[in-house]
């Protein structure tokens, strides 16, 4: 009986040891993102993991309570308390749709293509993606990764729909550049507002605003952002999905070791260019007029620092506004994340938001409707 005791008690000290530490998880990844990613060997990553370290905490609390255990649920209550900001960014609860008149909204959409891929040139049957956006009929569409190898517009499926695209976007911009803007209405691309990645990304555009000016004269900015990508090539997808489906054997450890430190190298650098490059457009930002919206394909999670930077004090999250639980907007071999975004302020107000699981990127398009205060 004794010995009985004693493994109750080994158990109980065990549970409540992994609920403390769950719950300093859960405010480091919360947080972490204030600290930048050169200062920090591990906070870069766990920012990218809040969402899963969310539901462990709630796993672990809901199991504290059928046990009736209600001070060690109040560990994790406290917990989720301290980081409830940055979960409100990665798990909104709009549980209520708001109500708007149609007559007075527009819409933007954001969309990373992926160059309008798979591309074969024997292939005539219309792109998925661009059937999407012309289906969605919104005023403004941004897309990266547009036309980084190819002029969008000549492509064998997308040509097919084009007197359609310009029937609906008098102006839009082409040739083979990363940034594209669709618009209803005429806009003017802003002086020394289109920023070069140089040559390790492409040669493509990462940032880039358009003045835009409605029928009723007032003018809004966009800034359209794509920050590089997080460096992890085809061979490492592959092997992540690989693992995540079928685990790892013994023989296959120490050959993964080698892997993970790899990645951990090229991820690292990743986090610290995109916090350089969020500096950047964060200025373009605050060069901007009252009215702006930011959005894109950042390539970080929303309690990143690249994200906070971007983001500042007086940016406004549309998904945050309108959204409703946790969603991703990247999907690639069972990588899963929400790294693009749609961010705004001024005398304007987000009244819905949805993200359709469409197209044939890797990335899923998510459509915001605004209205004029």
């Amino acid at each position: 009986m004794k010995g009985l005791k004693i493994g109750k008690r080994a158990v109980a000290v065990t549970l409540i040891v992994i609920t403390i530490v769950m719950a300093l998880l859960l405010v480091a990844a919360a947080w972490g993102g204030l600290v930048h990613p050169s200062k920090s060997r591990f906070l870069p990553f766990l920012t990218l993991s809040l969402p899963v370290v969310l539901i462990i905490n709630i796993v672990i609390m809901l199991a504290w309570l059928l046990m009736l255990k209600w001070k060690y649920a109040l560990i994790t209550v406290a917990a989720i308390v301290l980081a409830w900001g940055p979960i409100t960014t990665v798990c909104p609860l709009n549980i209520f749709s708001k109500s708007y008149d149609n007559d007075s909204t527009f819409k933007v959409m954001t969309y990373n293509v992926a160059n309008f891929s798979p591309y074969d040139p024997s292939n005539h049957t219309p792109s998925p993606s661009m059937r999407y956006i012309l289906d969605q009929n919104a005023d403004f569409v941004l897309l990266q990764e547009g036309s980084q190898e190819r002029n969008y517009l000549k492509l064998s499926n997308t040509e097919m729909m084009r007197d359609e695209l310009e029937n609906k976007y008098p102006y839009h911009s082409d040739g083979r550049r990363d940034l594209i803007i669709l618009s209803k209405y005429p806009y003017t691309v802003v002086p020394d507002s289109a920023f070069d990645s140089n040559h390790e990304y492409h040669g493509g555009v990462y940032a880039k605003a358009f003045d835009i000016t409605f029928p009723n004269g007032k003018i809004l900015r966009i800034v359209n952002v794509h920050l590089r990508s997080i460096g992890m090539g085809e061979s490492d997808k592959d092997l992540y999905a690989d693992i995540t489906r079928r685990g790892v054997n013994m023989k296959e450890r120490s050959e993964l070791s080698k892997i993970k430190h790899s990645l951990y190298g090229k991820l690292k650098k990743a986090f610290e260019r995109h916090a350089q490059e969020a500096v950047i457009v964060r200025s373009m930002i605050d060069k901007s007029p009252v009215d702006v919206i930011v959005c894109g394909d950042f390539n970080e999670a929303p309690s990143s620092y690249c994200y906070r930077t971007i983001r500042g004090d007086d940016l406004r999250d549309t998904f945050q506004d309108c959204g409703l639980g946790y969603i991703h907007t990247f999907h690639d071999r069972r990588l899963f994340f929400k790294i693009d975004h749609i961010l705004y302020r001024g005398n304007l107000e987000a009244v819905d938001w949805h993200r359709d699981k469409a197209g044939d990127s890797d990335h899923y398009p998510q459509v915001a409707t605004f209205v004029w205060k």
